[in-house]
C-alpha cells in the first residue's frame, strides 16, 4: 500500500509500515486544499503564537501523530 506520499514503502530502505516514525531527515512537499477561511483562521493562529502557518501545522501534526498509536494510522 503506498505511503501518503504516494511512494511505496519499498523505495524507503528499512521502512516498515507499523514504524514510520521518523525514518531520516528529509522532508516531502505536501499539497493541501483548504477552504479560505481555515487558511485564514490557521494564519491568524500562527502569528497570534509567533509562528508560521507551516510551523503551526507541523506542530498539530507531531501532537496528532505522537498521541496516535503506529497501528491505527495505517487502518482505514
Amino acid at each position: 500500500m503506498p505511503l501518503l506520499t504516494g511512494w511505496s514503502e519499498a523505495l524507503i530502505p528499512g521502512a516498515d509500515p507499523s514504524n514510520l516514525s521518523r525514518l531520516d531527515d528529509e522532508v516531502v512537499e505536501l499539497p493541501l486544499l483548504l477552504p479560505r477561511w481555515h487558511a485564514s483562521a490557521l494564519e491568524e493562529v500562527a502569528q497570534s503564537r509567533g509562528m508560521t502557518t507551516g510551523q503551526l501545522i507541523r506542530r498539530y501534526l507531531t501532537d496528532l501523530l505522537e498521541h496516535t498509536s503506529p497501528q491505527s494510522r495505517f487502518e482505514s
